[in-house]
Parts: structure tokens; sequence; C-alpha cells
């Protein structure tokens, strides 16, 4: 879950940000420091920050997300790091002087499940998928958007009861296994790509695919 910063507690972080002064790193308009557990480029989540969050910034734009107040006398302790940002939007510091840091570890099973919508679970954790693909009477899409949720809720809407994200865009509803028979299982490690609408959840692999279906189904 994110952060949740309140008007208030944006009000005191930065009166108190102004009065402690900035660090000496802070330079070039950078004048707010925050600890930030993630530092990454704007383009890594770009789906999730401009349309949920809606704020803008250049692709190569560093973004500070879960953050805490930063306090000079209490340096960030890890794995939190101190970043010196323009500004905030969405309990995010907008365009942070870095250092940029590794991608979140990937929620992997119950913890992904129990995010699901409509009460569909885990089918297949890490399918290896062919040029036929696993998945019968398959449709796809190929979405800026897609998470596992985006594509569980489009198949649903769809009328399927089978869903599977692919190569961090891609989604694929279907009415069941391709020949009645459970994939092969791949490595859940192989299914570590970034989604392409959140870098929150992984989207499958190449040729490695995240399945999902209905509590209804067979």
């Amino acid at each position: 879950m994110r952060p949740i910063v309140t008007s208030f507690f944006l009000f005191v972080f930065l009166g108190l940000a102004n009065s402690q002064g900035s660090t000496p790193v802070c330079t070039g308009g950078r004048t707010f420091t925050v600890c930030a557990k993630y530092i990454r480029p704007y383009s890594d989540n770009a789906y999730f920050w401009s349309n949920i969050c809606e704020f803008q910034a250049s692709s190569s734009a560093l973004i500070a997300d879960q953050i805490e107040r930063y306090d000079e006398g209490f340096p960030c302790e890890l794995p939190y790091v101190a970043t010196c940002c323009v500004g905030f939007g969405c309990a995010n510091g907008i365009d942070c002087n870095g250092p940029e840091t590794s991608l979140p570890e990937f929620p992997r099973g119950a913890s992904l499940q129990a995010e699901l919508p409509n009460n569909w679970v885990i089918a297949v954790e890490c399918a290896i998928d062919n040029p036929g693909r696993v998945l019968a009477n398959t449709v796809v899409t190929y979405e800026q958007s897609t998470t596992p949720n985006s594509c569980i809720e489009s198949c649903i809407a769809q009328g399927y009861q089978y869903a599977g994200v692919e190569y961090g865009d891609e989604c694929y509803c279907g009415t069941g296994y391709a020949g009645g028979v459970v994939p092969q299982a791949a490595n859940v490690s192989d299914c570590s790509m970034p989604c392409a609408g959140s870098y929150y959840n992984s989207c499958g692999g190449s040729w490695r695919m995240q399945i999902f279906k209905a509590p209804t189904a067979l």
C-alpha cells in the first residue's frame, strides 16, 4: 500500500523542511528533502503516476516513492535514502536528485491473491507459454495500463473465467486451459517483469504467463 500523506502532514512536513533548511546537496531548485524507499525514473511507473496520482514529469525525472519526512537530527534509516526533490504529488517527491534505487520486490502468493478482484485466485503463478498459447480461445490486448487486476477486470467484462498477464503489457482472456491441460510451471522468478500499469506488480515475462481464474472456474 502507498503511504497516505494528508494535507496537514504535508503542511507540517514542508514547514519543518523550510525551518531546518536544505541539506548541502539540495541545489538547483530541489529544496525539499525526503527519505524515500524507492527512487525510480518517471517512465518506470508513468501510467500510475500520470493517471492515478495525476502529476506529470519528464520520462527520466527521478520520483521518490514511499517517502517519510527527513530530519537532519535523525538520518534516513535503511532501506530509506535521502533525496532532494522539486515538489510533491500523491505522496511522492517529484524531480529528485537520486540516487536511483532498485525496483520494489514484487508481491507473491497470498499477498497478491488477497488483492485480486471478485474473489479470483492465482491458478498458475508462472506458466510456460508457447506460440499457440496455454489458455484456450484467447483474446489478447496490449495496454500501458496492464496490471493483474486490470486484466482480470477486462476478462470479467468480456465473460471469460481465465486471465493471464505476460511480458509486462499483455493481457490474455480465455475459457480454460488449451487442450484441458494445466500448463507446465516455470520458476516464479521467471515472472518478474514489472507491469506496464504499475511496477508494484509483476506481469509475467518472456513466454511466461501468470494465470488467474474465477472462483467458479473448473
